[in-house]
């Protein structure tokens, strides 16, 4: 595994990450004229589509969380999508996640503490998946959860 570049707590990627950051990353300013936030998005969506096989699109997630950032009081910073294929004994229920996090500096706990839009993905029922956690790093998010 690599650490991530710029970690403050050595954060390891791992096979579900991608790190967008420039070498070397932008500084606060030039990332918010370049923000790659919304590409970031659109990989975590086409990630979620590849692992489920579900065809997909942000516009079918619910807004589950908001808060203030730069383009207002209310940003949404996470979104949640609920949907069972199959039928009877072969249905299977997945919800899949999306999120946007900045983690302060010195904050406590084992996940990343740089910009990134998250995405998790489970499934229970007929041949059930664990839940997965994975990482889209950039330089600038316009809000956090």
């Amino acid at each position: 595994m690599v650490a991530l570049r710029g970690s403050r707590n050595n954060y390891q990627l791992s096979a579900h990450d991608e790190d967008l950051q420039d070498a070397p990353p932008l500084t606060q300013s030039a990332a918010r004229m370049r923000n790659k936030e919304g590409t970031a998005k659109g990989r975590a969506i086409a990630r979620l589509s590849a692992a489920t096989g579900l065809t997909l699109s942000l516009s079918q997630f619910s807004v589950t969380r908001t808060a203030v950032g730069d383009t207002g009081p209310s940003t949404p910073v996470e979104w949640r999508y609920e949907v069972t294929t199959g039928q009877g004994a072969r249905a299977r229920h997945w919800t899949l996640m999306v999120d946007m996090d900045d983690v302060p500096a010195g904050a406590q706990g084992n996940g990343p503490d740089r910009p990134h839009v998250g995405y998790s993905y489970w499934c229970t029922g007929y041949d059930p998946v664990a839940r997965v956690n994975g990482h889209i790093f950039v330089e600038y998010v316009s809000a956090s959860r």
